[in-house]
């Protein structure tokens, strides 16, 4: 049997618009959980479909070629009537 090794807690200070902090006062009256138990519970849900949606992004960009980009903006035709 293995222990879990409790992460140390880093804390972390947001400023945010008052419509959003009001939605989560109401939030956190529906469920009566605390403000800041809510949001580390909405970051975590979103985060691993976050960085996997960040990380196709990021593969779909880097196998953009100048080529491809070029043709897309039409620069292509403006470049073969320089040359």
């Amino acid at each position: 049997m293995t222990k879990n090794k409790k992460m140390p807690n880093k804390k972390l200070s947001l400023e945010i618009s008052e419509s959003l902090y009001e939605k989560l006062e109401e939030l956190s009256e529906l469920t009566e959980e605390p403000i800041n138990t809510l949001i580390i519970r909405i970051i975590a849900m979103r985060m691993p479909s976050l960085l996997r949606e960040t990380k196709e992004f990021n593969q779909m960009l880097d196998a953009i070629t100048p080529e491809q980009l070029h043709g897309e903006i039409g620069l292509e035709e403006v470049l073969s009537e320089q040359f």
